[in-house]
């Protein structure tokens, strides 16, 4: 059940009426039920995992509070630990390393075959288990209580918002909702709306269209070059900008019309990137911040010195990458981007004196260009990394870089997807960013509230228009579905 499918938009307002229907002590089993079939949707077996992966937290959380000594406590957070990743490793990774491993036995023993495990990556398995593993951490370490409720437990680990694809949620932001009496809010509702909208646009309109262009460079590598490659990277930076934060902002929104607010997982604006410690800082910004509270503040106390440090940010992004997929691709992709963070961190202030010296100290207009063409472009080629097939493509299309040529990017335009969808998604991302220059950092929602009625309806109009009009037909599922 896609979020951009009429299904959904069939399924969020019944769930939503007979919520407010339901008597106050049942909602929660209400959404629980709603969740579940949400989920079943996908795959109906898949959801044994989920039960399975909440019945072995549940109990361990309870068992690492009631503990009577540490070595009991730790015993129960590894068998959490162990079990959640051993879900992922088998759905997720096994097939890979089997796969690498066979490569290396076939140097000794040409004929070896590797094991293939014949399933499919259930669906939203690395959210919701990273979810219930923060959870019995933070108990473990007295951050949070463990929850008695099993069914409230059970609807944190499958709230139907947010299980496919985030924000992964910290229970003590999450699951303390569902305690909460809600109560009918006309206002709340019409905000979930507006996000949901503007989700849409984003989804249907913006990212969609730029597939179109991105998915034949990146599926036909060789036949590309130069600029082409070059716009076809920063095309898929702002797809996978407006797919992934389109997909959250109608999860938000969904899950505010219930009476739940989830975390905001990107800035408005994060696609102007003049430097990785912010860009980190506003991009997917609840697993980021995963990594850093239970890798890397876990990892900078086995060593000492800013090199150290330096390491622990490597290592943390580069497992963030992995989390990504079993691919070398995303392995590259985030170590690279753990260097270009701590290569800022350890070069920013010698580099500020040194540009200082020429006139381009912080704060100057072209300072800013500067640190834009620099950072930028390193996204964009590190961006290379995580949308290639393959690690051979994706040295392919960085070595096609350099041979540029604005006629054949001319060409490629007009044989790819025509001037006429290139210039409309050019214009839409335009009108996206100036919506995001007037939100000044809040959502939609607070904006809104502070112009006068008519503008907003002016606002609905237009978008509602813009997607029945420039939506791209063909439908095409969320991104970080795959993960």
């Amino acid at each position: 059940m896609l979020f951009t499918s009429l299904d959904y938009y069939l399924f969020l307002p019944i769930v939503a009426l007979v919520f407010f229907l339901t008597p106050v002590r049942f909602r929660w089993a209400w959404l629980l039920v709603a969740s579940y079939y949400f989920y079943m949707d996908w795959n109906p077996w898949y959801i044994w995992l989920i039960v399975g992966s909440t019945l072995i937290d549940y109990t361990a959380a309870l068992q690492i509070e009631g503990a009577a000594n540490r070595q009991r406590k730790k015993a129960w957070l590894w068998l959490s630990i162990v079990a959640n990743l051993g879900l992922l490793f088998t759905f997720k990774y096994f097939n890979f390393l089997s796969g690498e491993a066979a490569k290396v036995a076939r140097l000794f023993q040409p004929e070896f075959e590797a094991y293939h495990l014949d399933i499919l990556l259930p669906v939203g398995i690395s959210f919701y288990t990273f979810q219930t593993m923060a959870y019995t951490i933070d108990v473990y370490k007295g951050f949070t209580k463990a929850e008695r409720h099993l069914g409230r437990y059970a609807l944190y680990v499958s709230f139907f918002p947010q299980l496919v694809a985030g924000p992964i949620e910290r229970s003590r932001d999450l699951l303390s909702q569902f305690h909460f009496n809600y109560q009918f809010d006309y206002q709340r509702i019409v905000g979930g709306l507006q996000l949901i909208l503007w989700g849409l646009f984003k989804k249907l309109v913006i990212a969609d269209r730029l597939a179109l262009f991105v998915d034949e460079v990146y599926g036909h590598p060789a036949q590309y070059e130069g600029f082409t490659v070059w716009l076809a990277s920063v095309f898929f930076l702002f797809q996978i900008f407006c797919d992934f934060s389109a997909y959250t902002d109608i999860a938000i929104g969904s899950a505010r019309i219930l009476g739940v607010r989830l975390s905001q997982n990107f800035e408005n604006r994060v696609y102007v990137i003049t430097s990785f410690n912010k860009f980190w800082r506003g991009w997917h910004i609840t697993l980021t911040n995963w990594f850093r509270d239970y890798v890397f503040f876990q990892l900078t106390p086995m060593g000492r010195g800013m090199a150290w440090i330096l390491v622990a940010t490597v290592i943390s992004f580069t497992l963030n990458g992995i989390w990504h997929g079993a691919e070398w691709t995303f392995l590259i992709w985030g170590g690279l981007n753990g260097l270009f963070v701590a290569l800022e961190a350890l070069l920013s202030k010698p580099a500020d004196r040194w540009l200082s010296q020429f006139g381009l100290s912080k704060g100057k207009p072209i300072r800013w260009l500067v640190d834009f063409a620099l950072f930028f472009n390193l996204a964009v080629v590190s961006i290379i990394f995580f949308r290639a097939v393959n690690i051979q493509d994706a040295f392919m299309l960085i070595g096609q870089l350099p041979k540029i040529s604005p006629i054949q990017l001319h060409e490629s335009i007009a044989d790819i997807v025509g001037v006429r969808d290139f210039l409309i998604a050019a214009g839409m991302l335009i009108f996206m960013d100036v919506m995001h220059r007037l939100f000044r950092g809040q959502d939609i929602d607070a904006y809104f509230r502070q112009i006068p009625w008519w503008a907003r309806l002016g606002f609905y109009v237009l978008l509602i228009n813009l997607i029945l009009y420039l939506r791209v037909p063909e439908q095409q599922a969320f991104i970080y579905f795959e993960f």
